[in-house]
Order: C-alpha cells, then structure tokens, then sequence
C-alpha cells in the first residue's frame, strides 16, 4: 500500500524542499522520480545540477541520456519511470495513474499560491478515496519544521 505525504509548504521554496526529500530519498536508498509540468521540469533539472555544489544528484530529463546511472528522474508527461524509482514526487499540481506502482507519493505544493493550494485540496480529497492508499499531510511552522497534522 503505497503512502500518500502532502506537503504543504508556507516557508521553503519548492525547490530546496525538494532537493532536501530527494537526497534523503537517496540515503534511504531509493531512486527518485519527479513528475511535473514543462517549463518547471526544466527549472527542477537546473537545481539538481547546481542547488548544492557540494551534492551532486546525478538525475535527468524526459527522454535524455543516463538513465542507468541517475537517483533522480524528472519527466513532464506521461506515466514513464525509466529508472524503476520507488518514490514518486508529484509538483504543480500533477497527477499519475499508476501512483499505486511506487512505495511513496510525495505531493508537494506552494501554500503561498491560493491556486496550488486549492487543487491539493480537491487531490486530497479525490485520493482520499481510493483503495490502498495511507494519506498523510505535513504542514510547515513558522520556523520551517515539518509537523504532521493528519
């Protein structure tokens, strides 16, 4: 039964949230895939190369090149996982059939947009009613601390 984490997040950008999950997705030793909408999914790629010098996310895009190597994979369309990741990390508001095929759903989505935080509302609730699937949802303190309010 895979887990389904909402993170709402209020004081992270998208992006270093992001980093930060895959590179503990990496420790726990399990492949990433990041599934978002072009123009974010090359904006997503440019922060894996560079976000933290010192941490290089070997990862790529779509349809490109190294695929055998990567911990990360980003795609914009499409149900594709060329890296067989065990953990799927949903942004700006995208969805995937076949969520059911990974260990962990991370659902990531700006609490300063009233627009993504809508349409996490209406995948709440839609999911929420799906067989097998255990829902959680994280919000962000004043500080940036993740708690678990559901």
């Amino acid at each position: 039964m895979p887990q389904v984490d909402f993170y709402h997040l209020t004081q992270s950008e998208l992006s270093d949230a992001l980093v930060m999950l895959i590179e503990k997705s990496r420790q726990a030793g399990r492949k990433a895939l990041v599934h978002c909408p072009r123009p974010a999914a090359e904006a997503i790629d440019d922060d894996l190369w560079t976000m933290k010098p010192d941490s290089w996310l070997p990862h790529g895009l779509d349809e490109g090149d190294g695929a055998s190597h990567a911990v990360a994979w980003i795609v914009s369309t499409g149900t594709a996982n060329p890296i067989a990741a065990e953990f799927l990390f949903l942004l700006h508001g995208a969805e995937r059939e076949d969520m059911a095929g990974f260990e962990r759903v991370f659902n990531l989505f700006d609490g300063r947009s009233e627009a993504q935080v809508e349409q996490a509302r209406s995948q709440w609730q839609t999911w929420r009613g799906m067989a097998g699937l255990e829902m959680r949802y994280f919000a962000q303190d004043d500080a940036g601390k993740w708690e678990q309010c559901a």
